[in-house]
């Protein structure tokens, strides 16, 4: 068994991670390919403690129970980027859409709107104050053309041609 520990600020709040490792083989739990699994607790100041279990194909030797509580922390950034994008921007979680086969394409519709919205706003001088809103504006009804090209192109590029 090996462990680890953080102890920071998270939002203003004492936040304490602990995480406990052990090796598995993946009969014994169960799951293809697990070669760790990890008990994580989540200790959070005005907050009841959280447990969670945990399980990776990644041997201790390629993942170490502080590497692991590190990119289980850092995988919080999916949440506040992609999934808030999702739900604030592209109003994901206001959909009533209740067929299988819709939802599906309108995720993926979704998600490809946000990959060209991030290779937009990244050829933009002021990237920091672009939103999804305005990359919907700019894909608006005069850009049709524009943006169907760039979908439809062999190698798509955000730069104007000459």
């Amino acid at each position: 068994m090996v462990w680890a520990q953080t102890h920071e600020k998270n939002k203003g709040r004492d936040e304490r991670r602990t995480i406990e490792t052990c090796e598995v083989t993946a009969e014994a739990v169960c799951f293809p390919a697990a070669a760790q699994a990890a008990v994580l607790r989540r200790e959070v100041s005005h907050r009841q403690p959280e447990t969670v279990h945990l399980l990776t194909s990644a041997p201790i030797e390629r993942l170490n129970a502080k590497e692991w509580l590190h990119l289980n922390r850092q995988g919080w950034g999916i949440e506040s980027g992609l999934h808030q994008r999702l739900d604030v921007s592209a109003n994901e979680d206001k959909s009533r859409v209740r067929h299988r086969n819709a939802l599906w394409v309108l995720a993926m519709f979704r998600r490809l709107a946000i990959s060209l919205f991030i290779e937009w706003r990244d050829a933009l001088p002021a990237r920091a104050k672009a939103t999804l809103p305005d990359f919907h504006d700019a894909m608006s009804l005069d850009h049709q053309l524009r943006a169907f090209q760039i979908v439809s192109a062999a190698h798509p590029s955000f730069v104007p041609r000459s």
